[in-house]
């Protein structure tokens, strides 16, 4: 978004920061009551995480195909199941 729409730009901003800490303090949580790795990186995985939902959200738009969406859920489940204990 240009400097035209500011205001809907920060907006979407903030709720991507509020989304980005409360999933990396959940999956931080998740860590510490040892359901997570030692190694994993809370923060990077939460940027996985909602890069990937963001992404394939879009595709789904625009393919029009939402069985897209549902591979795309079922690979991310993969990933975040490869950093379990």
């Amino acid at each position: 978004m240009g400097d035209t729409h500011r205001g809907l730009s920060d907006a979407i901003n903030r709720f991507f920061i509020e989304w980005h800490v409360l999933l990396s303090n959940l999956l931080g949580e998740a860590k510490q009551m040892g359901e997570l790795r030692k190694e994993t990186d809370c923060d990077a995985l939460s940027r996985l995480i909602m890069s990937t939902v963001e992404g394939a959200i879009l595709i789904c738009k625009v393919s029009k195909d939402p069985a897209s969406l549902l591979k795309t859920a079922g690979t991310l489940k993969s990933i975040i199941a490869s950093h379990r204990v």
